[in-house]
């Protein structure tokens, strides 16, 4: 279990990753340190399950909805799902190929697997009234990596502009797990709105090992 706290996002830390750097951290990962990308996805999988327990037994929550998506994210989330085996009543929502929307109460705790750091285009259709129902119910959020539909390195929601402030939707949590460091994006604009309180876990080696790697990348010292 975890003994570090969970920080809210009113102060930066030293080192945040941008989407490209963390995009980068996973490549250099499966290439350079020789892990597999189901490796991976197993210790993030791990965290996202000890963060479960851990605010179900705070929040008095028994009921967990996977909110999974076709990347990383939602392996991790399933990953999650099966090591929480049968300790909650658990559900699993596609929202890209399927049309439903869950019962979302106050005893659930929705893990948000829908999209990564990767996600270029805003959230439409379908997934859009899928994300607007959490939003607005509820349940307890917790986020994977980082909340869907915000733009890691800038903190925007996917589709915002300055004329149409409203144009986007992203996933509002109540905790965010983000995996090796924190996201620049939950610092600033949108994103303390979105993020909540967040936590960094270690995946792959230590995080000093990790911010070591971000200050030497940054120094020119990585190839891309």
């Amino acid at each position: 279990m975890y003994s570090d706290p969970w920080l809210d996002t009113q102060h930066a830390p030293a080192l945040a990753y941008s989407a490209e750097e963390a995009a980068a951290m996973d490549r250099w990962l499966i290439d350079e340190r020789s892990f597999s990308l189901e490796q991976l996805m197993e210790q993030a999988g791990a965290r996202l399950a000890e963060a479960v327990h851990e605010l179900a037994a705070a929040h008095g929550l028994d009921r967990v909805v996977l909110l999974v998506g076709p990347g990383h994210n939602g392996g991790d989330a399933l990953v999650a799902g099966r090591l929480l085996g049968r300790a909650y009543a658990q559900e699993t929502w596609t929202p890209l190929t399927e049309r439903r929307t869950p019962v979302l109460d106050g005893r659930t705790l929705l893990l948000d697997g829908l999209f990564g750091v990767g996600l270029a285009r805003p959230i439409g259709g379908e997934v859009a009234r899928a994300v607007l129902h959490v939003n607005t119910s509820p349940a307890h959020v917790l986020a994977v990596d980082i909340p869907s539909g915000l733009c890691a390195t800038t903190g925007e929601v996917l589709g915002a502009t300055p004329d149409a402030p409203d144009g986007g939707v992203a996933i509002v949590a109540h905790h965010t797990l983000s995996f090796v460091g924190p996201k620049q994006g939950f610092f600033v604009r949108s994103g303390p709105a979105h993020v909540g309180r967040w936590r960094a876990a270690a995946i792959g080696f230590p995080p000093a090992e990790a911010d070591d790697w971000l200050r030497r990348r940054r120094r020119g010292e990585h190839s891309p």
